[in-house]
């Protein structure tokens, strides 16, 4: 088994330390970078594993969070994925969090946000040794985009808590992106974190979600609320990549229709699993039922992959 972070971080390509976002207290085996991209530096969070002595690298797993989201909803899950043996990268997204933020909306469309998805998966080092990629929600819809763009980075595509189409809320968010203004990110927030609080909160993940919705600009909200609302089916388009695809969804999700996700997963030819006690964010409610759910799925593939590697070389 892998051992937990060496004191030797992996090479990341162009990255530098950076200091964490708000004051939730992080594992001490985190580390924050920053990662040159086309929209300039985004943050991310690293949970790596130190191969054993003589054993293989880590496989490594890349994450892309969700609207309103960024790098620190997974800060409590990637050491659980670390502790499974898997090297986990988080990224916030531009205009997400501390990253980069472009003042244009025109810089927050799908293919914006594809460059910097693959900026970072270069960087990873997943030209040379493909990474299995996982995005939540509105990053779902990232990384079926940038699979299918350049499927070479990637082991697999997990599509967690992203809908095949747009959504009733989704439509609901577009519809309000022009009545965004000072309190627009506040706004957009709640409504899918409802929990969010008005008033500092201490050293607490509440507080963070504070803290993130300050630091979101309108044109990163106004750029997603037209992507999420009119984003196109990809179903066969992922189907030609070739990539061993995943769906996961919290049983209790009520970002997209629950009953949506088991027959696209089959349109897909993916494999599906309905996370028990979750909403829309799994690795904070359920994160355990989570990391079997990917890791089972991770493991198949690996070991399909390994096999097929001897079968090559024999």
């Amino acid at each position: 088994m892998a051992g937990r972070l060496s004191h030797m971080l992996m090479p990341i390509a162009g990255a530098v330390p950076h200091a964490p976002f708000g004051p939730e207290p992080l594992d001490e085996d985190l580390r924050i970078l920053a990662i040159p991209a086309p929209a300039g530096e985004l943050t991310a969070t690293l949970a790596q594993v130190s191969p054993a002595d003589g054993g293989p690298e880590p496989v490594r797993v890349l994450f892309i969070p969700g609207f309103t989201g960024s790098k620190e909803d997974f800060s409590s899950f990637l050491p659980m994925v670390q502790d499974a043996g898997y090297t986990a990268l988080a990224y916030s997204q531009r205009g997400q969090a501390d990253s980069a933020a472009p003042k244009r909306t025109r810089e927050y469309r799908i293919e914006n946000y594809v460059e910097d998805a693959l900026a970072v998966a270069r960087a990873y080092g997943a030209e040379d040794v493909p990474v299995h990629l996982v995005g939540h929600s509105f990053g779902g819809i990232i990384a079926r985009a940038t699979a299918i763009a350049d499927p070479t980075p990637f082991r697999t595509l997990t599509i967690f808590s992203s809908g095949p189409k747009p959504g009733p809320r989704m439509w609901l968010m577009n519809g309000m992106r022009l009545l965004y203004g000072p309190l627009g990110a506040r706004i957009a927030h709640r409504l899918i974190h409802p929990k969010m609080p008005k008033e500092p909160q201490g050293n607490s993940h509440l507080e963070v979600l504070r803290l993130r919705a300050l630091a979101t600009p309108m044109a990163g909200l106004r750029g997603i609320a037209k992507i999420v609302s009119r984003f196109p089916d990809m179903t066969e388009q992922l189907r030609a990549t070739g990539l061993p695809l995943n769906v996961v969804v919290g049983a209790n999700d009520t970002m997209w229709p629950v009953q949506w996700y088991e027959p696209w997963a089959r349109r897909l030819g993916a494999s599906f699993t309905l996370i028990p006690d979750a909403a829309h964010s799994a690795q904070l409610e359920n994160p355990s039922a989570l990391l079997e759910a990917l890791t089972a799925f991770w493991a198949a593939n690996d070991e399909a992959g390994s096999q097929q590697g001897d079968t090559a070389g024999a």
